[in-house]
């Protein structure tokens, strides 16, 4: 598949098939992450692939998510861990693991959706709560989940703005669309 082609048709899955996923496919999305970019390759970034449906209940009941994470076959989980050798912060003064954890789960959905399966990037769920049941450590941070399976095909894909509405060139350029775009969503 074109990396184009994946990019247009991948959407954020709400519901999926009770279908389990083969373990090739999962390896492949697994894989996929593994190969994304990271800063200083430290690939400070681990991953926690959920399949117990007990598991996946207790993630839904006390960390206050969405209901695919009990009905996707699989959720894999994706951490960020400090980098011990380098500073962890950016010289653009951001923290670099959060942004090479997204983009390991970003490199992780395309490989996805070219293996026929849905996905959706979550960020609404208290993870504190996720860390607790799942044991993760206090220093890693649960950066996203992303629940993986066979896409029920219940929901259109949602319209993107248009590239001219989003691009300028050699300065920031603020349309009124902008402006009142940002007023809406206050």
């Amino acid at each position: 598949m074109e990396v184009m082609e994946a990019l247009r048709g991948r959407q954020s899955v709400k519901s999926y098939l009770p279908i389990p996923v083969e373990e090739e496919k999962l390896q492949r999305v697994l894989e996929a992450g593994q190969l994304a970019p990271s800063s200083y390759n430290c690939q400070c970034r681990r991953w926690i692939v959920v399949t117990d449906p007990a598991v996946k209940k207790a993630i839904h009941d006390k960390a206050g998510t969405q209901p695919m994470i009990e009905q996707a076959p699989v959720v894999i989980v994706v951490c960020a861990t400090p980098d011990k050798e380098h500073d962890n912060m950016m010289p653009c003064g951001e923290a670099k693991h959060p942004i090479d954890a997204a983009l390991a789960g970003a490199y992780m959905m395309l490989e996805a959706y070219d293996q026929g399966l849905g996905t959706c990037c979550l960020g609404a769920f208290d993870a504190a709560a996720v860390k607790d049941v799942l044991e993760i450590p206090e220093d890693v941070k649960v950066v996203t989940m992303i629940p993986l399976g066979y896409y029920d095909g219940t929901q259109p894909r949602k319209d993107r703005r248009p590239i001219n509405e989003i691009v300028s060139y050699n300065r920031f350029d603020r349309s009124d669309e902008d402006m009142d775009a940002g007023k809406q969503s206050e």
